[in-house]
């Protein structure tokens, strides 16, 4: 026997029997026997558009001798509960199973994109206008969810970080998701597009829809790859995400912009969440508690980790003053967000053919060969902007500036966040590394103290594009800070 928070599954050599828990939730009726038994037809019907030879049909659970049940026709008079009947397959058939025995790769990532925009071209459309308004009911109704199930003050700001991102998000799409609605791009999908959903054979079968909730199944068909996404990316697979998402597009799918399918990705990383906090709730602590809990804080860092993929195409310019902090805050940021951190202490000496330890020359810090290393990193970031790129320089002087904006082009999002720090903090930090062999600044203290005078303020840079941070405060605080900056943007480009 398998169990779920809203299902017991029992499994026999050859069949699975699926029965539903007597559970009343916010999203969810499974209330009285005749409702379970609505429920299971809704199942099979449902479940038959992508596993047509798996789900069989309903019977009924009739009283027997012993105080035990058996098994009955669905239309049995003495039925006190019901049961979905499946041809059971091999658990390790299931996308899950293979990508843990290393037996799933592009191929069969591709087929399962094929299946899926086949699947989703042929669904029934919802045509409506308002579908903002329902992608913002969801999104509330599950951060009102976990503000009550998760049990740390760090876990409650997280939660709150989430949903003001996700907010500014929505915010700025609302257009575009109206639009995807008119269209026809919300439908009657699966809802819940798992790894352990997919069965691979002969052909790809994907079991398990939603059939509780059709406001959970009637979404963007971005919304319902997106949890397949999330998954694989949990998974650490995220170039299967990738072969996912080509696939799905090639063979004529509307995912719509990398940056909508994070988004959705990050909301199904929180539902998951969700779901693990309310299996916790029903367990006494132990292992299985604690795994649970585990579950759900690193689901809930997932979702981070996808809003900043969301906030793509994106350059971050970390500008400063050496010792002012920029290469600790961008290599957080990079942790975080998962952007490239282009770093130009790296670039200047890779191009003078120095290893990043090394010394580089004077000269490689002034006039044409500085222009040239800011050139340089103009034309990484352009390639990486997609993705999200973090760059890290002084960028004190506007002639490399404008070098770089040559190379990055014009059409790039470019946030300049320039770090600062009192004078002491930064000469105490250029002193603290000098000894240190495996820097790569080249600064020290006699560095700071020229760059104090010469530096070129950023006057140039627009304000709106233009955020000041200090840089002697946690870098927790600091990211925080960026990220609302970013997000605020978003909400009112």
């Amino acid at each position: 026997m398998r169990e779920t928070h809203i299902s017991w599954v029992f499994l026999t050599r050859d069949r699975a029997y699926k029965v539903k828990k007597p559970r009343v939730l916010p999203f969810l009726d499974y209330g009285t026997a005749e409702q379970r038994r609505v429920m299971s037809r809704a199942e099979v019907s449902l479940n038959r558009r992508l596993a047509p030879d798996v789900y069989l049909r309903v019977r009924s659970l009739v009283p027997a001798g012993g105080g035990g049940l058996r098994l009955g026709e669905e239309d049995d008079a003495d039925a006190v509960d019901y049961a979905v009947e499946m041809r059971r397959y091999s658990e390790a058939d299931t996308l899950a199973a293979r990508l843990a025995a290393g037996a799933a790769g592009s191929a069969e990532l591709a087929a399962v994109g094929e299946r899926l925009a086949a699947f989703h071209q042929a669904a029934e459309p919802d045509v409506r206008p308002d579908g903002a308004e329902a992608v913002k009911r969801a999104l509330d109704d599950n951060f009102a969810t976990l503000r009550t199930l998760v049990p740390a003050s760090e876990e409650r700001a997280a939660v709150g970080r989430a949903e003001r991102s996700a907010g500014a998000f929505l915010t700025a799409a609302w257009d575009e998701l109206n639009a995807r609605s008119a269209a026809g791009r919300v439908r009657e999908c699966h809802g819940d597009l798992r790894l352990e959903h997919v069965v691979l054979g002969r052909e790809v079968e994907i079991v398990d829809c939603v059939e509780f909730d059709p406001g959970l199944r009637r979404i963007d068909v971005t919304a319902d790859l997106a949890f397949l996404v999330m998954e694989l990316r949990e998974a650490g697979r995220a170039d299967l995400a990738d072969v996912l998402v080509r696939s799905y597009r090639a063979a004529g799918g509307d995912a719509g912009s990398d940056a909508l399918i994070a988004f959705f990705a990050a909301y199904r990383a929180e539902v998951r969440a969700k779901v693990a906090l309310m299996r916790s709730d029903q367990l006494s602590i132990g292992a299985r508690f604690a795994h649970e809990r585990a579950h759900e804080a690193a689901l809930l860092a997932l979702g981070a980790r996808l809003r900043w993929a969301a906030r793509a195409p994106l350059v971050v310019v970390l500008a400063g003053l050496s010792a002012s902090g920029k290469s600790t805050v961008a290599a957080a940021l990079g942790a975080a967000s998962g952007f490239t951190h282009l770093n130009s202490d790296v670039v200047r000496k890779r191009m003078a053919g120095l290893a990043p330890t090394e010394r580089a020359p004077e000269r490689t810090y002034a006039g044409p060969a500085s222009a040239a290393t800011y050139a340089e990193l103009g034309r990484l970031a352009a390639v990486r902007a997609a993705d999200g790129v973090i760059v890290d320089a002084t960028f004190r002087r506007r002639a490399d500036r404008e070098a770089f904006r040559d190379a990055l082009g014009g059409s790039s999002n470019v946030l300049f966040a320039e770090c600062r720090a009192p004078t002491a903090v930064l000469l105490a930090r250029a002193s603290g590394r000098v000894s240190d062999a495996g820097r790569v600044s080249d600064a020290s203290p006699e560095v700071v103290r020229a760059q104090l005078l010469d530096a070129e303020p950023l006057d140039e840079v627009d304000a709106d594009d233009h955020l000041l941070l200090r840089s002697d405060r946690p870098i927790s605080a600091i990211l925080e800070e960026l990220a609302d900056a970013l997000d605020r943007r978003a909400a009112d480009p």
